[in-house]
């Protein structure tokens, strides 16, 4: 074997996650439209389609153009290619004229009814809290009325609403239409709230707390933050799902615990909820490379439209995992079971390096055919520094068993030091001297935002995001089809090495059941020779026999079973077929037929020394070694020598050998040894424990019976052995008696045996 397979073993290292090495996907971005038309900071965006008549799009996000936080309205009647850009109405807000409005938050009911919510905040002059307004559309968005407060009074004492989102229920069950809130209320206790309204946001239910107060003795009674960023789902029964990020103690008496995903459920419409249960743990808070703050906020749906996957439940998040080094990755997890269980978690970005890019903000739908469609923004495109980003984007077909390769959207990248207002009339913070102090003009990264959004009507997409290439942060669109990527390989991960490599897998590339995928294998990596080649209409592909030793190259073309389009082949991957066994140790001790009083003793060989060679030693009292209680074994990885942390048996012939194995799992073994241990005190001849002594004068005197008057064997000749040696005479002898005389008498060494 060569160091090449070491560096192989190190590239192979995964934890419970898709590989994520792919090539960016040739598919071209759609074109990119700027929705909002001042040079202000712009960021946090919704968007939704109307059920009724796709061609209305309704976008909203947190707009600055009056120098403080207000609510943008974008609206297009042309399915996203014009827009006209305003605010929401100010005649309107609860609180005073320098009150500002935050977190804009947007859905939409199966008939065609569009809801918004808004924080709405005192930031400088009454009560120095918020509260929740809510405005509604029934004209598909030409017009809003509101606000209406969710809340039906004012706490005392003063809180912080903050970061509400919103869903209704399009089912079309007992609770289609109710409206659903959830968000953290601050501060500390902080707690996770959530209301209803059965009546189009006019009225709203007292709060519910679904995410409890938590408190620890560990940390001297405190309360613990209950967490933040919650997201409300409707499942396709009707149960309400609603998800957030939390800190997970491990118990009461313990100051310790760890970030996670937390969920709750209600089957009764949103009344009452279960106790939460944690669905992930989750890195939480991470500032991406440009100083660009990310959370391990949830985006989350639920496939309600009856298809293959309906009822299944999806989460994807910013993730910052224990193999990701210190960069972000978008990971996913789903449930089929209506949250009672959870996937293992996978990576959506595709990155080639992605320990070292940060991909991050991701925003998650399902369309009305069950595809899952997730954007995020990626930095893998600004080598070598990695600071600018994109939208980035992948479908699933297959309800979360896989994710295409990526497709870029965005067609310019942005700068994280873009991000800033450009004009200064306003104060805009409060110092901790209670001075105003300006709005500083500087990068703001952080104010990137905290999410972005999709939407989709059968194959037709509409995305919005946080963009900077005009030298500000504005809000960017595109519309596109859903498009046939080329496929993105999972398995056999790139360089494996095995001896019996013939299952390969990849993404689903398109619709289910009406995909088609071409698989070419070969020896020669541009593929003019020796290519074998297989039609499945499966993401899977088991060959018939395996390949001769050497490198393998393998490809994958999508192709729709229609034949109307198909993509170019996949990046290539390659694998090694090895079937030269490793080199046979040699074994060292204990020496072959060894009878010694050692119980735990020290096992040794030498080699063999190639890199990834994995050592076991098997031991047995059976000659053949057969699989059972009589056959026992211990792995010593590379090293070339154990101690046995069980005792042998006493009495009885134990065999043991080396088995090596290479990492292509190819093996070879050792003839065995044999080592017999026997529980006595050298010495002690008559095998007789006098007066609390093993070896004493009665030993000397039957060893001189045996040796000169015909008296009877020693019970173990190994324990009457004394000096360890085998003389002329045998293995019992005068220089024994003599060895036991000095030890006895004048202070001579020990018995050795």
């Amino acid at each position: 074997m060569t160091d090449f397979r070491n560096a192989v073993l190190c590239l192979l290292a995964v934890v419970l996650i898709v590989s994520s090495v792919a090539a960016d996907s040739s598919y071209p971005p759609p074109p990119n439209i700027r929705i909002t038309n001042y040079p202000q900071l712009n960021n946090e965006e919704q968007v939704f389609l109307c059920p009724t008549d796709s061609n209305i799009i309704i976008a909203n996000w947190r707009d600055f153009r009056l120098n403080y936080r207000r609510v943008g309205i974008g609206r297009s009647t042309d399915g996203g290619l014009t827009w006209i850009d305003s605010l929401i109405p100010t005649f309107m807000m609860i609180w005073d004229f320098d009150s500002k409005q935050s977190d804009p938050t947007m859905t939409v009911d199966r008939f065609g009814g569009f809801y918004m919510s808004v924080l709405d905040w005192d930031a400088y002059g009454l009560t120095g809290q918020s509260t929740i307004a809510f405005y509604r559309s029934v004209d598909k968005g030409v017009s809003w009325s509101g606000p209406f407060s969710i809340l039906n009074h004012t706490p005392i004492p003063p809180i912080f609403e903050d970061k509400q989102f919103i869903t209704v229920d399009r089912t079309g069950g007992p609770h289609d239409g109710n409206l659903y809130c959830s968000w953290t209320r601050f501060p500390n206790p902080d707690r996770i709230v959530f209301v209803r309204s059965l009546d189009g946001g006019s009225n709203f239910s007292d709060t519910v707390i679904v995410g409890p107060i938590q408190t620890s003795t560990g940390c001297g009674g405190n309360q613990i933050d209950a967490g933040q960023f919650s997201i409300p789902v409707v499942g396709s029964n009707g149960n309400v799902h609603v998800f957030w990020q939390g800190f997970v103690l491990d118990s009461s008496a313990q100051c310790t615990g760890h970030m996670a995903m937390k969920h709750v459920v209600s089957s009764d419409g949103g009344q009452t909820f279960t106790y939460e249960q944690e669905v992930v743990p989750v890195s939480g808070y991470f500032t991406a490379d440009g100083g660009i703050n990310t959370y391990s906020q949830p985006a989350a749906d639920v496939d309600i439209f009856g298809g293959p996957f309906d009822g299944n439940i999806y989460v994807s998040y910013s993730n910052v995992g224990p193999e990701d080094g210190n960069s972000c990755d978008v990971d996913f997890v789903r449930s089929t079971d209506g949250g009672l269980t959870w996937s293992d978690r996978m990576q959506i970005n595709d990155d080639l390096n992605s320990d070292e890019i940060d991909n991050f903000h991701p925003w998650l739908i399902v369309n009305d055919e069950g595809i899952i469609i997730v954007v995020f923004h990626d930095q893998r495109y600004d080598a070598p520094y990695y600071l600018n980003f994109d939208l980035n984007t992948a479908y699933s077909f297959d309800g979360g068993e896989t994710f295409t390769s990526n497709h870029r959207i965005s067609s310019v990248s942005s700068s994280p030091y873009s991000l800033k207002q450009t004009d200064i009339k306003k104060p805009w913070v409060i110092d901790e001297n209670g001075n105003i102090v300006p709005l500083r003009l500087e990068p703001m990264a952080g104010l990137l935002g905290e999410y972005i959004g999709v939407t989709a009507y059968h194959d037709k997409i509409n995305a919005v995001w946080t963009d900077s290439r005009d030298g500000n942060s504005e809000v960017y669109t595109a519309n596109w089809y859903l498009p046939i990527l080329e496929t993105r390989l999972l398995s056999p991960a790139n360089g494996s090495i095995g001896n019996d490599i013939s299952d390969f897998n990849w993404a689903t590339a398109w619709k289910n059941d009406q995909d088609r995928y071409r698989v070419e294998i070969s020896p020669d990596p541009t593929f003019i020779s020796g290519v074998v080649h297989f039609t499945v209409d499966t993401n899977f592909l088991h060959t018939p026999s395996s390949f001769g030793e050497g490198t393998h190259y393998w490809r994958v073309r999508s192709v729709k079973s229609d034949e109307s389009d198909s993509t170019d082949f996949s990046v290539t991957w390659s694998f090694e077929i090895d079937l030269t066994p490793p080199a046979i140790p040699v074994l060292i001790s204990p020496p072959h037929e060894l009878v010694d009083n050692e119980a735990q003793p020290t096992f040794v060989w030498s080699g063999p020394v190639e890199a990834g060679v994995e050592h076991t030693l098997v031991l047995s009292t059976d000659p053949a070694f057969t699989p059972g209680p009589a056959t026992w074994s211990y792995s010593a990885g590379s090293d070339t020598s154990f101690v046995i942390p069980d005792p042998l048996p006493d009495g009885s012939p134990v065999y043991w050998k080396i088995e090596v194995r290479d990492i292509s799992q190819n093996m070879a073994e050792t003839a065995p040894f044999t080592i017999t241990y026997i529980d006595y005190v050298c010495g002690n001849v008559d095998g007789i424990n006098n007066s609390g002594s093993p070896v004493d004068i009665a030993d000397l005197t039957y060893l001189v019976a045996y040796l000169f008057t015909g008296g009877d064997a020693p019970p173990l000749l190994e324990a009457a052995n004394i000096d360890g040696i085998i003389g002329s005479g045998g293995a019992i002898d005068i220089a024994d008696l003599t060895y036991l005389v000095a030890y006895l008498f004048v202070s001579g060494p020990p018995p050795i045996c």
